[in-house]
């Protein structure tokens, strides 16, 4: 945080003024007093304020500083109209506050609330799912699945604590534990449990500064300075307010600056001790240059992953309170996570990959964040409903509402408005990438379909489309999966305009070509099937349509899990078409076999040997540990919530029995909290 003392000068003393006082303002008794251990309130606000107020001026000027050059005169003008603070209180939202005195400028009030449990999301999601599985000794599975259920029992015991009426203090968990058992001189910063307590603040402080930088003011007053994240004349028809617009372009830049100021941290920190003389300079060693970048493109996408996960936990308290207003919006911008996880995949492969190489948007890295999806739905929906207190109704269709800006083009509308913006696009990637790069390529593509779906001619688009695979084929290959995806959607234009035998042919000869090079298990693979089913049906074959639908849905069920989108898509697909029959066939089951892809985290909630995992390790603390040994509590509490979620009644309740044979006051949980298990029993 030495990097505060590039903008002291600049520091407005009148602002820093009144941010003291509307800290007093937000004040919180009963938190304030648990923070400091000071009973007096006075003397416990003033703790609170000399601890958090140079942590957070520190934080926004090492925003400040990774500024590029040419911006270091915003940044400059920045460090004296901007003022941060902490909020010490429950406040589930940051937010920036017109300066209310005579000094000009703004006020960034932080969420303590937000960057706690962001940061505690990030942490246990980096503890559950270890990005470099291979790097770790023999036994970390074992180590990963204690990991997943602490994780989930200590995110509930903070929700819990949360629920409690009156003041009840934000609880101690365990990265605040594991803070406290290292210090910073025994682990490198970018491995310190700390180093996600410092993306969480950055992620929060940079986000309200985008917001000032843009001239998103919080009134709603003039206009934004710069462009939005999702273009201004298709935004309305994807149901995207500027409101909306605003939080997604601010989460977006976020990931960004997250990343430069780990990585400039982290440098510099490793460069202090070597020797001050050396300090500024940027490392020799390339290797541990890009290993460090690398590391820092983790936690930032980590903390911005974990932050929406925040931010629905938080809708979902605040429903339970009563302020449907305020939990709708935090359901909103969470559900609007796939944007974001869009724009910072560009960031990634526009900026990062030619800075750093390709370490980035790797087969591993679609892996772990598919793992790290897949834990924020079974958070959501299924472990936070059956332990709050208050029952709340289950959310439904979470999975299928995470759409994609492509998702949403479907409709003639969209599609119209969305031409323009990706012709501009294309026209500029043929200027800058030329016309025979993949990118360049797979827009032309993506262009004809949006103007088939806006309404064009079907005979042009399959023009133009054979002459698009044509380029690609000689550019990138036959079997480069670009390739596939455009002779997919030509096989899909015919289906549409009416050819069912054209496109019947063309979808059998890709499948046969696509299973070759791509395997059996390959995602386009299960696409191509799926349409086949369909075609099957549509030329009057329903029982092979419904026999298609009941083997692919085995298949993906095995590979992709029971709750994902597309399993659920054919799931419903096979209900249609067994009612097109007289004597509709035995329900499809799961087919137990390996991951998705190679090296994908085993032990996510959705995959099918996640439940026997979790009954064999009971089984092994109960012979090893005993029947009553937290750990074996913990993880029987675990596998209750696992067996709810595949829709074993009867084995919920033998573990929700078994559980309360036993004194939970070994997992933090009060008499409150044995009442929920025991209404979830019965």
């Amino acid at each position: 945080m030495g990097r505060s003392s590039l903008f002291a000068r600049q520091q407005n003393h009148e602002l820093a003024a009144e941010a003291r006082e509307m800290s007093r303002a937000f004040a919180d008794s009963s938190y304030l007093r648990w923070v400091t251990g000071e009973n007096d309130p006075e003397r416990a606000w003033e703790g609170y304020f000399a601890h958090t107020q140079p942590q957070a001026r520190a934080v926004l000027d090492g925003v400040l500083a990774t500024f590029p050059p040419e911006d270091r005169a915003a940044a400059i003008q920045l460090a004296g109209a901007v003022e941060a603070f902490c909020l010490p209180s429950k406040a589930v939202e940051s937010r920036v506050f017109e300066s209310p005195g005579p000094s000009a400028g703004h006020l960034i009030g932080i969420s303590p609330l937000v960057v706690q449990l962001s940061a505690e999301i990030a942490w246990g999601l980096h503890m559950a799912h270890p990005y470099a599985p291979e790097a770790l000794p023999a036994g970390w599975q074992t180590a990963t699945m204690h990991a997943q259920e602490s994780f989930a029992l200590t995110v509930f015991q903070f929700v819990r604590a949360l629920e409690r009426p009156g003041e009840a203090p934000v609880p101690v968990t365990m990265l605040d534990t594991a803070s406290e058992r290292i210090e910073p001189a025994e682990s490198p910063a970018s491995t310190n449990p700390r180093s996600f307590h410092d993306a969480a603040m950055i992620f929060a402080l940079a986000h309200e500064l985008t917001h000032v930088r843009e001239g998103h003011l919080s009134s709603g007053e003039g206009q934004s300075a710069g462009p939005l994240l999702i273009d201004q004349r298709i935004a309305p028809l994807m149901g995207i307010s500027d409101q909306e617009n605003e939080e997604l372009t601010a989460d977006a830049s976020t990931f960004t600056t997250c990343f430069n100021y780990l990585l400039t941290t982290w440098v510099w920190a490793k460069e202090f001790r070597k020797g001050a003389e050396q300090s500024r300079k940027r490392p020799t060693d390339t290797r541990q240059w890009n290993l460090m970048a690398w590391k820092s493109a983790i936690r930032a996408t980590e903390m911005c992953e974990a932050y929406y996960s925040a931010v629905l936990l938080l809708a979902h308290l605040i429903r339970r309170g009563g302020d449907e207003d305020t939990a709708r919006r935090l359901q909103t911008t969470g559900m609007r996570l796939p944007y974001v996880q869009q724009a910072v995949q560009h960031v990634r492969q526009k900026m990062l990959v030619p800075g750093y190489g390709p370490f980035m948007w790797t087969e591993r890295d679609v892996a772990y964040r598919k793992a790290h999806h897949s834990w924020r739905l079974h958070l959501i929906e299924n472990l936070l409903p059956q332990t709050s207190r208050h029952r709340p109704t289950h959310l439904p269709g979470l999975a299928s509402r995470y759409l994609t800006p492509d998702e949403t083009w479907q409709d003639s509308a969209s599609a119209a408005a969305s031409l323009p913006v990706l012709e501009e696009q294309l026209a500029t990637m043929e200027r800058e990438l030329g016309p025979s790069h993949q990118n360049t390529l797979a827009t032309r593509v993506t262009i004809v379909m949006v103007r088939f779906a806006a309404g064009g001619d079907a005979h042009t688009a399959i023009a133009e489309l054979r002459l698009g695979i044509a380029d690609m084929a000689r550019a990138l290959g036959p079997s480069d999966p670009s390739t596939f995806a455009a002779r997919h959607n030509l096989a899909q234009v015919r289906r549409k305009s009416g050819d069912r035998a054209g496109a019947t042919t063309a979808f059998v000869t890709l499948f046969r070509e696509e299973l070759r090079a791509l395997g059996p298990d390959h995602p386009e693979v299960l696409d191509t099937r799926y349409e086949l089913a369909h075609l099957r049906g549509e030329d009057g074959d329903v029982a092979g349509a419904v026999t298609a639908f009941t083997s692919l849905l085995a298949d993906q069920e095995r590979l992709l899990g029971h709750d994902h989108v597309l399993t659920e898509l054919t799931r419903r697909s096979l209900t249609q078409w067994r009612q097109e029959t007289a004597n509709p066939p035995q329900e499809a089951t799961a087919v137990p076999g390996g991951p998705l892809i190679a090296h994908a985290p085993v032990f996510s909630p959705d995959h099918p040997n996640t439940l026997p995992a979790y009954e064999a390790r009971l089984a092994h603390l109960e012979r090893s540990l005993g029947h009553g040994h937290p750990d074996t509590l913990t993880t029987r509490w675990f596998l209750a919530a696992l067996r709810a979620k595949a829709g074993d009644a009867s084995g919920t309740a033998a573990a929700y029995a078994g559980l309360l044979k036993h004194d939970l006051h070994t997992m933090d949980f009060d008499d409150i909290d044995v009442g929920v298990l025991r209404a979830n029993l019965e």
